[in-house]
């Protein structure tokens, strides 16, 4: 991947193998599994894009008291249509949607990832997902029970703040290499493989479109 866009730039197959790769020769040095994901966004943004369309339609008339304009209701509605459509379907949806909301769907839509992708029903209850939401630049990492027994979400957040550089300079697989080279590090110290053990969830990069979750 290599720029923010309209849409979510796809990670060519040859990059896709070396995080498969690399996710898999970190399974094989510790008991945890690791699950990496990316979706274009963790939400659909239509309510703050609404509001300011509302805000400055309900306003219009200050501004035309400036004016020798006479401002209409009718104005009013034509002008809240028109940017409505402007805010709702253009880039300027995430532009004028507090970061604070984002980074709370983010938060909410990776914590549903991880129940949807099955990552709390390994045997072990030793499973992390790697989770990346493209448009709002946001990287966070889920884990199950037994590791935030011994490890806290603090002990990632080097890992994570590194990652989100990468992500807002569009160096995703770079970014993925690192932070499963840094988690495989970490979960190796206080999970080191002890037996053979059985592969319960899957490699592979997985790549979501976007949710029909409104905000």
């Amino acid at each position: 991947m290599v720029m923010m866009g309209k849409q979510m730039n796809k990670i060519d197959e040859t990059a896709k193998a070396k995080i498969s790769d690399s996710i898999a020769k970190v399974e094989r040095q510790c008991e945890s599994e690791l699950v990496c994901l990316i979706t274009r966004r963790s939400a659909r943004y239509v309510l703050f894009p609404l509001l300011m369309a509302a805000l400055t339609a309900l306003f219009m008339p200050i501004l035309g008291a400036f004016s020798a304009v006479e401002i209409s209701f009718t104005h009013q509605v034509v002008l809240f249509v028109i940017l409505a459509g402007m805010f709702v379907f253009t880039p300027l949806s995430h532009k004028l949607t507090p970061k604070w909301l984002k980074h709370q769907n983010c938060s909410r839509y990776s914590v549903e990832q991880f129940f949807r992708q099955r990552l709390h029903e390994t045997k072990s209850r030793n499973a992390i997902l790697i989770f990346v939401s493209w448009e709002e630049k946001f990287v966070t990492v889920v884990a199950d029970q037994r590791i935030n027994e011994k490890v806290q979400q603090n002990d990632w957040d080097k890992l994570v703040s590194d990652f989100t550089h990468n992500v807002k300079t569009g160096e995703i697989e770079q970014g993925f290499l690192q932070i499963v080279s840094g988690a495989g590090e970490m979960l190796t110290k206080f999970f080191p493989v002890k037996a053979a053990k059985k592969d319960e969830l899957p490699n592979h990069l997985i790549e979501l479109d976007e949710p029909g979750y409104l905000s």
